[in-house]
């Protein structure tokens, strides 16, 4: 099983698919979740002084926080015509552009003195998006977390190329920064299961602005579609940000965060 190199995907709009699949408002392909208003990416990361690889994965970390209502993680995302007299929502789960989730931090750091947010997919891209901006070879990952064998639940991550030549996995859901180079895993991007202390990330499909590949199994299925038809409580877990934390040992953003509410209700 290898690496298959296909055409960039249609990410599930409202316009052409059912609510519960809708990842967006309308049809986008997957590589436009990076390059998105690139140009006004490259203005806010030279006005933010973010001009080399590791300000641009430390500035994500620091920066940009998991949503949250009543403590737990919440990925509504609201859209309003006519001063709210109509209005459509995606309350499973929705993929932001790289400039949507940077903007997030741009206004809420401006007007409320509060970071940015977006899960795990939405840190990722935009991560990937500047380190593609910076020309660091790297890839937006889509699959599952495991541990002992047992799925812990979906999660977005990137692997990329460091100044010392190695492909490393970078987790940006994590409340901190690792040590720079040594705290981001070394791996084989050639490969699609990456272990990391007790836990293996398996690679499902992996995309940036120009490339977008699919882990090819036996049975040949869209590893896309089966990604984007995961329910958000499959991928949202407790045990999975967990087991993230003991991995790095660093906290996670996602169990930070937490009310009291979100610990009864959040499993």
């Amino acid at each position: 099983m290898v690496w298959v190199k296909k055409s960039f995907p249609e990410v599930p709009s409202l316009e052409s698919f059912p609510k519960e699949y809708a990842k967006r408002f309308v049809s986008i392909k997957i590589n436009k979740l990076l390059f998105h208003r690139i140009g006004w990416i490259e203005k806010k990361m030279k006005q933010l002084k973010i001009n080399n690889m590791r300000k641009a994965i430390e500035f994500v970390i620091k920066n940009i926080d998991y949503p949250f209502t009543r403590g737990r993680p919440d990925d509504k995302h609201l859209f309003n015509f006519f001063s709210g007299k109509a209005c459509y929502q995606i309350d499973v789960d929705f993929w932001q552009t790289a400039d949507e989730t940077l903007m997030t931090y741009v206004l809420n750091s401006k007007l409320h003195g509060k970071h940015g947010y977006g899960d795990c997919e939405d840190s990722s891209i935009l991560t990937a998006s500047m380190l593609r901006v910076l020309n660091v070879p790297c890839y937006v990952v889509l699959g599952m977390v495991y541990e002992n064998g047992f799925p812990l639940g979906g999660h977005g991550w990137v692997i990329a190329e460091f100044p010392d030549k190695k492909w490393r996995l970078v987790e940006t859901t994590l409340d901190k920064p690792p040590t720079w180079y040594s705290g981001y895993p070394e791996i084989n991007p050639d490969e699609n299961r990456w272990k990391v202390g007790r836990i293996v990330y398996e690679g499902w499909i992996k995309f940036n602005e120009k490339e977008y590949y699919e882990w090819e199994e036996k049975e040949k299925r869209s590893m896309f579609e089966k990604y984007v038809k995961m329910k958000f409580k499959e991928k949202e877990t407790v045990s999975k940000h967990r087991a993230i934390e003991k991995a790095f040992n660093i906290r996670s953003k996602a169990l930070k965060h937490r009310k009291i509410l979100g610990k009864l209700r959040w499993r």
